[in-house]
């Protein structure tokens, strides 16, 4: 009896273990390659055209099974991902790193993210296609907590949100600022209670993280359509906050 308890109790927390394992996938759903006119000659790129005589991009959504994608603006510089020519003759050369576009899309459930990678300039003599390969950084939370604290659009006003010393940064008619450390980056949602009792959701604005010798200092803005008035914030915060290194392997291939 106490052998099948000892097996049970192994059973659950190796099975807790593995849950608690973020799980993830990387599915490509689309590719463009355009190359350079015959001779490079700029009289012959298409009405349109950016300037960009050649290029070779691809999207891809990464899904997780088991955790929320935390929805914060990204620069690029989440994701290291370098592209290699395929050369016609089945030799590779290096292109160098990877342009990844800068504002993400994400699902309407918080777990499907995309990202697009291309490079704009191709080796001559012929590509037979282009492998982007490498890794990105996807900040992701188990859950979402709510919490209410009471607010006065006062700067200098402390929040009492469990994210380290939060105040209020700025406030104008119809948004607020609130900065702290990098665990303001964790708040997900806030919304504005009045005293009356309506209510008006914000809608993030201004992101800025920039580090120092006092560490890093993050600010957040939230819009509301809506003049800013005392009452209460309404403050869903993520869980469990944490990166994610996602590797990334795809192929484009030269369509004719």
């Amino acid at each position: 009896m106490k052998a099948c308890l000892a097996l049970a109790a192994a059973l659950l927390l190796s099975s807790a273990a593995v849950a608690d394992t973020p799980s993830f996938s990387v599915k490509q759903f689309g590719a463009q390659f355009i190359e350079a006119p015959p001779g490079r000659d700029n009289n012959l790129l298409p009405m349109g055209s950016l300037g960009a005589q050649e290029k070779v991009e691809t999207h891809a959504v990464v899904a997780f099974d088991n955790r929320l994608i935390v929805d914060l603006p990204s620069f690029g510089d989440d994701a290291k991902v370098t592209a290699t020519a395929i050369l016609a003759n089945k030799t590779q050369a290096p292109l160098g790193a990877a342009s990844v576009a800068g504002f993400r899309k994400l699902s309407a459930d918080g777990r499907k993210t995309t990202y697009s990678f291309s490079v704009t300039r191709l080796p001559d003599g012929g590509v037979a296609g282009v492998v982007f390969s490498g890794q990105v950084r996807v900040m992701v939370a188990s859950a979402v907590k709510k919490t209410s604290v009471p607010f006065q659009p006062k700067v200098g006003q402390k929040l009492d949100l469990g994210l380290g010393n939060v105040v209020v940064a700025n406030v104008d008619a119809g948004s607020v600022t609130l900065s702290g450390d990098d665990r303001v980056s964790a708040i997900a949602a806030v919304r504005l209670v009045k005293p009356d009792g309506s209510a008006v959701a914000g809608e993030r604005g201004a992101y800025s993280r920039r580090g120092g010798t006092d560490g890093t200092a993050v600010a957040v803005q939230w819009q509301f359509a809506a003049p800013v008035s005392a009452g209460k914030l309404e403050v869903s915060v993520y869980q469990d906050l944490g990166a994610v290194q996602v590797p990334v392997n795809l192929v484009v291939t030269k369509p004719y």
